[in-house]
C-alpha cells in the first residue's frame, strides 16, 4: 500500500555539516545548481491562485498593439502567465495562454515551434495554414497547430478577428527545451 508523504522542507535535518560542505563546493564549482535531498522532502512550489482576466481590457490591450507593430502589421500576440509558476512562465505550471490579435486581411509570419496549441476563434473569419493544410475557420471553431508544423494565420474578413490558445509551453520551458523558429513561406 502506498502512502502520499506531506511535502514539508526537512533539508535542514538531512543535510548535516560535512554533507554542506560537499554540496557548497559543488555548487560554488558547477553554474546554475542547487543540490537537495530526498524530493519529496523539500517545499513544495508556489500554489497557482484562480483567476479571470477580463477579456475588454485585453482587446483594448491587443488593438493598442496591433496599431504600430514594426514586427508584424496588423498584428498583435499577448501570452498569459502566473508568476507562482517560476520558469515556466505559464499560467498554470505546464500551460499557457493567450490571445493573438489580427487587424482586417493582416496575417502572421510562417513560423513553428515545439509547443502544440489548441486554438479558439473568439471573433473573425480566416484561415490558417498548418503544415501546408488549409483549415479555413470562423467564430466559435476550434483548430489544432501539432508541435514543429510550421502554420500562419489569416484574417480574410474586413473585421478584426482574435484566436484564444492554450499551448503545452510551459512544460516544454520547465524542462528547457521550448524552441522558436521563424519560417520561409
Amino acid at each position: 500500500m502506498s502512502k502520499t508523504l506531506q511535502r514539508i522542507d526537512k533539508q535542514s535535518e538531512i543535510i548535516k555539516d560535512k554533507a554542506k560542505e560537499i554540496i557548497n563546493e559543488i555548487e560554488r564549482e558547477t553554474e546554475d545548481l542547487k543540490i537537495v535531498a530526498f524530493m519529496e522532502h523539500t517545499t513544495p512550489p508556489p500554489q497557482v491562485s484562480p483567476k479571470v482576466v477580463k477579456f475588454n481590457k485585453i482587446l483594448d490591450l491587443l488593438k493598442l498593439l496591433a496599431q504600430d507593430n514594426p514586427i508584424e502589421k496588423g498584428v498583435a500576440k499577448i501570452m498569459l502567465y502566473s508568476p507562482s509558476t517560476g520558469r515556466s512562465r505559464g499560467l498554470t505550471p505546464t500551460m499557457m495562454a493567450g490571445f493573438q490579435y489580427l487587424a482586417p486581411k493582416a496575417s502572421t509570419k510562417p513560423h513553428s515551434h515545439n509547443m502544440a496549441s489548441i486554438y479558439l476563434v473568439v471573433k473573425g473569419k480566416g484561415y490558417s495554414v498548418v503544415g501546408g493544410k488549409k483549415l479555413e475557420w470562423e467564430e466559435g471553431d476550434v483548430f489544432v497547430v501539432p508541435a514543429n508544423f510550421v502554420h500562419y494565420h489569416v484574417n480574410t474578413s474586413d473585421e478584426e478577428a482574435i484566436l484564444f490558445d492554450v499551448t503545452d509551453s510551459g512544460l516544454l520551458e520547465n524542462l528547457g527545451i521550448l524552441e522558436f523558429k521563424e519560417e520561409e513561406e
